[in-house]
């Protein structure tokens, strides 16, 4: 009677399950999703301060705060327009006795929405308003000071620096756009190639790591240099 020849089971190795994806793209959703919600609370709370300083006769401070209510731009934001509205008003009720708070106001609308472009201009015609507005007053606030200068050739040199181009081109703001996915989607692999199965990091993921450092350093230079 012969031996039984004892079987050996194979074994397959761990299937990598969709498990793995969840906490990294998890992760990815919670930082959109607090970015998002961060930029609509800082402006509803700058606004509702620009309202406070209007309520206390405090125009100056309340400009810079319609200003930041700008800047903390989202397409969702339900005060961007209102903020661009009290600028504007701002600098149509003082336009004449206070051309000087006029064009701070139109100033402060001007650069809050050059701050919030990024693939479009948001609120284009108030800004091309700004752009139209701003040179006269600074002529009349030039008469004020006692400003001997030709009055026409002020005006011409004044419409043509505020006529020229400024702000993020739009190579740039591909740039940001594409330097966010990056972040997220270096992240997202990194975990996926570097965990193992057995929760040890492996070389595979260190690529993938330093595009998302790139990634990130793509997003955040253009925005903080601007």
């Amino acid at each position: 009677m012969s031996d039984p020849t004892p079987t050996t089971q194979a074994t397959e190795p761990p299937v990598r399950g969709a498990k793995r994806w969840w906490p990294v793209v998890a992760a990815a959703l919670l930082v959109l999703i607090s970015l998002g919600v961060r930029s609509t609370h800082e402006q509803l709370a700058a606004f509702e301060r620009g309202v406070a300083f209007e309520a206390v006769a405090q125009p100056e401070e309340a400009i810079v705060a319609y200003r930041w209510s700008l800047r903390w731009y989202t397409p969702w934001g339900p005060k961007h327009d209102d903020a661009a509205a009290a600028l504007r008003r701002i600098a149509d009720e003082t336009a004449g006795a206070r051309p000087g708070r006029a064009v701070r106001a139109l100033d402060a609308l001007r650069s809050g929405l050059l701050a919030s472009r990024s693939l479009y201009q948001p609120n284009a015609e108030a800004l091309n308003y700004a752009n139209r507005t701003v040179p006269a007053l600074l002529v009349r606030v030039a008469e004020r000071k006692g400003d001997k200068r030709d009055k026409k050739a002020l005006l011409t040199r004044f419409t043509a620096d505020y006529a020229r181009p400024v702000g993020v081109p739009a190579w740039l703001s591909v740039l940001v756009s594409l330097g966010f996915l990056a972040w997220m989607f270096g992240l997202v692999m990194a975990w996926h190639r570097g965990v193992g199965e057995d929760g040890r990091w492996r070389r595979e993921g260190w690529p993938w790591i330093g595009a998302s450092v790139a990634g990130f350093m793509a997003w955040v230079l253009p925005m903080w240099l601007g």
